[in-house]
């Protein structure tokens, strides 16, 4: 009887076994499928496909398409964020280019493909001549010869300095919706040797005939401000690039930092519910700037995933004075992602006349 029993309970036993673990296997698999499908079909965030190009083809193909003139030996681009000129670590700025950080980046450069694309637009060769630094997007222009060259940089010249204007987007509002300024740069030494660049509104002529300080005309206007007024997106223009002139005026003059600036964005804080400068040696100087969560949510973006928001900048347009009769040449590149997707998101109000530009520019 007690034989009988046993079989009996281990028969029940094995059989509860057996069902356990087809349900434990249907459920696991089940779970994995589900997991694997919810992956795939998750969307992927724009700031971590910024550079989504899988090969050198599919980047000059991508280049191509953002041609956005062609005529007179010039022909300009609309520049990726994130791709420079040339390669060129040095220790000046070395860490600089460690403080930003793209998802999945290439290493790319518009020099290495400047063959294929002038093969492509059927031109013998294309020389750069000016447009936007590798973390900004924008125009890029390139001259078909030494000659064209040569026009580019005096058509330049013309301007007195102020021929690129730049579209970003900052953190917070800034004290002032639009200004002038006739400013000086310096570079400020620390006790312990270090140096970083300040602004100033007020300086000698001995320092200008030491050359110790480097003349800033700069103008802004804002352009719209986003939904609950936490971010603006501005129009700069600038005289000079030097020491990231526009990140620091945003900065520390507007004490409305650009989004993604990880250099100067941290000048300016919110201390007892006032936006005050602060020290440029101070060590909190080299920390993320803090952004509302509000404005962190808008962008679908966590206070730890911080450090993958790109630099709001784009060159938004360039204008040149060119050729002999002296006309007026303005290249303008229309919004492209990251920069085109942050806009959406803070819904932004582009004004109608850049509006229509840009859908002449698509349809062209």
């Amino acid at each position: 009887m007690k034989s009988t029993l046993t079989m009996f309970r281990s028969a029940r036993i094995s059989e509860f076994t057996t069902t356990f673990r087809t349900l434990y296997r249907n459920y696991y698999t089940t779970e994995k499928i589900l997991e694997r499908e919810n992956t795939e079909t998750k969307e992927i965030h724009p700031y971590r496909r910024i550079h989504p190009w899988k090969s050198e083809r599919e980047f000059v193909d991508d280049l191509l398409k953002n041609v956005i003139y062609n005529a007179d030996g010039i022909i300009a681009i609309n520049k990726p964020y994130g791709i420079p000129l040339i390669n060129k670590t040095t220790k000046s700025n070395k860490d600089i280019y460690s403080t930003y950080k793209i998802v999945g980046a290439v290493d790319y450069t518009i020099k290495d493909v400047l063959p294929y694309l002038a093969k492509e637009l059927n031109v013998p060769i294309l020389i750069p001549c000016l447009g936007s630094e590798k973390y900004m997007s924008g125009v890029y222009i390139f001259g078909i010869n030494d000659n064209v060259c040569n026009q580019i940089e005096l058509a330049k010249r013309r301007t007195n300095g102020k021929y690129k204007k730049y579209w970003t987007v900052t953190i917070r509002v800034p004290n002032e919706i639009k200004g002038n300024y006739h400013l000086a740069m310096m570079l400020k030494s620390s006790v312990l040797g270090d140096k970083k660049p300040i602004i100033l509104s007020q300086w000698s002529n001995n320092m200008a005939k030491k050359d110790q300080i480097q003349i800033l005309n700069i103008s802004h206007k804002v352009l719209s401000n986003s939904m609950h007024n936490l971010s603006s997106l501005l129009e700069i223009e600038s005289s000079s690039r030097k020491w990231n002139a526009i990140k620091l005026f945003a900065s520390t003059m507007l004490y409305s930092p650009i989004l993604g600036d990880n250099i100067h964005g941290s000048r300016v804080q919110e201390i007892m519910g006032t936006w005050m400068k602060v020290n440029p040696f101070a060590e909190s100087c080299w920390e993320l700037p803090k952004i509302n969560r509000q404005l962190l949510d808008l962008l679908n973006i966590t206070p730890n995933q911080q450090e993958i928001i790109p630099t709001h900048i784009h060159l938004r347009s360039v204008h040149l004075i060119f050729g002999k009769e002296k006309r007026d040449l303005v290249i303008q590149a229309p919004l492209i992602d990251p920069f085109d997707w942050t806009c959406k998101q803070l819904m932004f109000k582009i004004p109608v006349e850049a509006r229509n530009i840009d859908q002449e520019n698509e349809k062209n």
